[in-house]
């Protein structure tokens, strides 16, 4: 009994006791000495605690094994107390032996060590030169130590379970949280670049595009060089408007294509970007060495401008519609400048480049497609105008020649009795009478005929120079009707002015006079078709605000409701490839607000005609 409560007094042992352990159990049982042996996982060796005759302190040696040897089975022997009163006599008398470090052992007891059901390993007490009879106490004694070291194993196996499964979630949280970390990272770089993009392409600039993506390449990256080239298959060179270094803007310069060894040919030929840490030991994945010499270009620098050899590069194609349309470059002179993130965001904002200036490009051509158009436009407004004042003056010249004629025909007959002597006083007083009313009919005509061409000159100048002049409302928009008063008649239409004589204007008569012949002629050509006498009337009136509102209506056609909100857009017309080029209520509009700084509004009910209303400053 009390053997029993010495050993379950060691209920809260732990590994690093197991040397303590066998000293007691030594002590207490009075026995020569006391071990511990214990496989290790793999089954290959054994480790051995070891408590001598003379020793306080257990020794600790190891021993190997394999599956054949006596050591190896006895110690996956039956999970069983073993006692030997004369080892001498058992066949397992060299493992035991070995156990023990060749102790002379005698007397034995072997006290399986279970971990989980599995037989671990032995603790072994006995004597060396004697035999011992081991009594139930003993046995007893053994057992509960042989438990109290299953669960000091135990314990160390639980203690190496959960520093394992503690150094598994520290790892797994730091991957967790690199993987979190470089989530937010690319998500800000996501947004970033989004908000890059928009910016770069909402500008139709070409110089303003360039200049925005340097500063958001230097901002990322801290570039010191920043180059855009734009690729021209047909010259078979790449171009380079911007080349800017550490901030200052240095000369455009061109690359052949087509010459060996240059990194801008060899990113527009092979459509991939190009990431360089050091050019001096990574050039040959690019170019030859020669190329080494063609880095920078002498005549990008002006005058007195140190040069610089690059040595970290990343180029990134621009491409759009699977097209390359250029080349942009960041280069340092440091090694490893950039990383793998800043290929990718390069290669980003080459897309977003290549766009913006595409829509630049295009948008460029549409700026001079549209003044060609509007200028052929006002041709042809202009032409038409000459054609109806060439009609206009007909009339007035025509009567002039006539009465001329006629005066001419009346003086030689005159003349001839005067040479005969056979003039007489009623002769003279015909001839005077008939002179004096050829000189009124050619005054009256002579005078609408330069009326006509006063008029024509006035209108055509105002509509050809744009100038801002003074003039008066009533009489400019007479000048304008009485230009195509031959083309409204000859159509059998009619219009009536209703314009205060006292409106005066300091502003633009030209456009105005353009808008009034869009008007006009819009309906005759739109609201009138299929219409044999159509009305327009025109009036303006002052506001309470100071400006003047001018409304010009017809009791045409009208406009669909669906085509109603597109009638200012440029180019769109229902009578496309008829005689209507979709600019000439656009032209309106824009010089409406623009030019006369005013506003334009229409209405229109399909069927019962068309009412445009223009409110303009006196003085824009």
């Amino acid at each position: 009994l009390q053997l029993h409560t010495e050993a379950t007094s060691f209920s809260g042992a732990r590994l690093d006791m197991l040397p303590v352990l066998c000293l007691r159990a030594k002590t207490i049982l009075q026995t020569d000495f006391a071990a511990i042996c214990l496989l290790n996982d793999a089954g290959t060796e054994a480790s051995c605690i070891l408590v001598g005759a003379e020793s306080s302190v257990g020794t600790e040696y190891k021993v190997a094994l394999s599956p054949s040897t006596s050591l190896f089975q006895f110690l996956h022997s039956e999970n069983n107390v073993v006692v030997l009163d004369d080892l001498d006599q058992h066949p397992a008398f060299d493992a035991y032996r070995a156990v023990v470090n060749q102790i002379a052992v005698r007397s034995l007891m072997a006290i399986p060590v279970c971990v989980h059901g599995e037989v671990v390993g032995k603790l072994l007490l006995g004597q060396n030169n004697q035999r011992r009879a081991w009594t139930d106490d003993d046995r007893l004694f053994a057992h509960d130590l042989g438990g109290l070291i299953q669960q000091a194993l135990c314990k160390k196996a639980h203690h190496q379970l959960q520093h394992e499964m503690e150094l598994r979630v520290q790892q797994r949280t730091a991957e967790l949280s690199l993987q979190t970390m470089q989530l937010e990272l690319a998500q800000r770089n996501i947004y970033q670049l989004s908000e890059i993009g928009r910016e770069i392409t909402s500008s139709l600039d070409r110089e303003i595009i360039m200049d925005i993506v340097y500063r958001h390449v230097h901002d990322l990256m801290g570039a010191e060089v920043f180059a855009v080239g734009l690729y021209r298959p047909e010259q078979g060179l790449i171009e380079f408007p911007c080349n800017i270094l550490r901030g200052d803007h240095m000369l455009p310069y061109s690359r052949n294509i087509n010459e060996p060894d240059l990194l801008s040919a060899w990113c527009v030929k092979h459509q991939k970007e190009i990431f360089i840490n050091d050019i001096f030991s990574e050039y040959q994945h690019y170019i030859s060495r020669s190329g080494l010499d063609k880095l920078t270009v002498d005549a990008s620098y002006p005058d007195g401008k140190p040069k610089m050899v690059p040595v970290s590069h990343i180029y990134a194609p621009m491409i759009i519609k699977h097209r390359v349309t250029g080349v942009i470059a960041i280069q340092s002179t440091a090694k490893n400048a950039f990383q793998r993130m800043h290929v990718d965001m390069a290669v980003t904002l080459a897309a977003y480049t290549a766009i913006a200036l595409d829509n630049a490009d295009t948008y460029q051509q549409l700026v001079n497609t549209q003044q060609i158009l509007v200028s052929q436009e006002k041709l042809a407004a202009l032409g038409a105008l000459v054609a109806g004042i060439a009609h206009e003056l007909n009339t007035p010249i025509g009567n002039s020649l006539l009465t001329a004629s006629t005066l001419q025909e009346q003086s030689n007959q005159f003349m001839k009795k005067m040479a005969a002597n056979s003039l007489r006083k009623s002769d003279l007083t015909t001839f005077a009478a008939i002179v004096n009313e050829a000189n009124e009919l050619l005054m009256r005509n002579l005078t609408n005929a330069g009326d006509l061409v006063s008029s024509f000159k006035q209108v055509s100048v105002d509509q050809t120079s744009q100038q801002r002049r003074a003039f008066n409302l009533a009489q400019t928009t007479h000048e304008v009707v009485r230009t195509l008063s031959n083309q409204i008649s000859k159509q059998g239409h009619t219009l009536e002015v209703d314009i205060p004589p006292d409106i005066m204007f300091d502003s633009f008569p030209g456009p105005y006079g353009q808008i009034l012949t869009n008007f006009i002629l819009n309906a005759m050509l739109h609201g009138f078709e299929n219409i044999a006498h159509g009305q327009m009337h025109l009036s303006a009136s002052m506001t309470n605000s100071g400006q003047v509102q001018i409304i010009f209506s017809d009791n045409g056609r009208g406009i669909r409701e669906e085509d109603l909100r597109r009638i200012f857009d440029p180019f769109f017309t229902t009578k496309l490839g008829r005689g209507g080029s979709g600019l000439g209520l656009s032209i309106v509009h824009n010089l409406v607000t623009t030019i006369m700084g005013g506003k334009i509004d229409v209405s229109s009910v399909y069927g019962s005609g068309t009412r445009f209303t223009l409110l303009l400053p006196l003085k824009p």
